[in-house]
């Protein structure tokens, strides 16, 4: 089991979870934390044994977002562009994992930790959980994908009133606009998130990998590239054992057994 400074990482089933682990910092995404946090997801990434990842932090706070402590050292504008490049180089890393990415908001997620749970595939989150864009609140813009998947998310006129005014919304709103998918009380939010993570693990690790790939890049294409898309990914589905065992457990009345193959 692989250990880290600042991040707890723990197997349970086929569901790898990552916790982030500075709560003296709300789990601001420091340098440290942000190696250890793509490390984590690449060693999750890598292991058979592991169908989903769900992503949380401890204490009250899931990310409190970028490190204040360095932006407050300052940059010249060829420095700040190569930190914000690494940075990015970094957490696009997580777009590319293959497997269910869900993120278990357990208090709050404000400015780049909003973009990070914005980044996983589902977001379940805490009754208690609290989003905000914050970056207008330093003079400066969202990052790390926020002005993307915001506006897809929860449409141009919703997303620039949450960028504009930084405020922060609960997790009913946040469930209510369509950024969250669950939202469940604080006790129950690990429990779901992995009773989640286990049954997608338990699903055909192809198909999910391949409706996963294409979903996330179907904003940008038209619809018959998409479904030229569909034609590939589907020729490849056919071919798996899974495919087969789905189709004879339908036809059997039974639950599938998948195997990932």
């Amino acid at each position: 089991m692989p250990t880290y400074e600042h991040l707890l990482y723990e197997k349970h089933g086929g569901v790898a979870l990552l916790t982030m682990n500075r709560p003296e910092i709300m789990n601001a995404l420091e340098a440290a934390l942000a190696r250890d946090l793509v490390s984590a997801l690449r060693e999750a990434a890598a292991d058979d044994e592991i169908g989903s990842i769900v992503l949380t932090g401890t204490g009250k706070s899931f990310s409190s977002g970028g490190d204040l402590g360095r932006l407050m050292q300052g940059f010249d504008l060829l420095e700040g562009r190569r930190w914000l490049q690494e940075g990015y180089a970094q957490l696009m890393g997580l777009l590319k994992v293959r497997k269910p990415v869900i993120a278990a908001v357990n208090g709050y997620a404000v400015g780049a930790g909003f973009s990070l749970a914005l980044l996983c595939d589902l977001i379940i989150a805490a009754d208690t959980a609290k989003f905000g864009m914050a970056f207008i609140k330093v003079g400066a813009v969202p990052d790390c994908g926020a002005l993307y998947f915001l506006p897809r998310l929860v449409g141009l006129p919703k997303a620039k009133e949450l960028v504009f005014t930084g405020a922060n919304i609960d997790a009913a709103e946040a469930y209510r606009i369509g950024i969250v998918n669950r939202v469940v009380p604080a006790a129950e939010l690990l429990p779901e998130a992995l009773r989640l993570g286990q049954q997608l693990a338990d699903g055909p690790a192809v198909a999910l990998a391949l409706a996963k790939e294409i979903l996330n890049a179907s904003s940008s294409l038209s619809l018959e590239q998409v479904m030229e898309l569909e034609i590939y990914a589907q020729s490849l589905c056919f071919q798996t054992e899974d495919h087969k065992e789905g189709v004879i457990a339908f036809l059997e009345k039974r639950k599938p057994v998948f195997k990932g193959r």
